[in-house]
């Protein structure tokens, strides 16, 4: 399995969390499995973009973007 390091943030989860997401699994699947709350306005049909996280260590072990998620982050709030 797959070791999620969450920051604490005030808000949503103040504390930090280390979840585990099973292989294949998003990070907002498994964040809200765990019962972080983040924001997914589409219900993670991938097409709005209010689930963006940043990722600070451990990016070279994601899978290459492909073009329609470089689409989607074209068009996220923020970046």
């Amino acid at each position: 399995m797959t070791r999620i390091v969450v920051l604490p943030q005030e808000v949503l989860c103040p504390e930090g969390a280390v979840i585990e997401a099973q292989p294949g699994e998003s990070i907002c699947r498994a964040l809200l499995r765990n019962d972080i709350d983040i924001e997914h306005a589409c219900e993670m049909s991938c097409a709005c973009t209010t689930c963006h996280v940043i990722v600070r260590e451990g990016y070279s072990s994601l899978a290459e973007a492909d073009e329609l998620e470089d689409d989607y982050l074209d068009m996220a709030w923020g970046l």
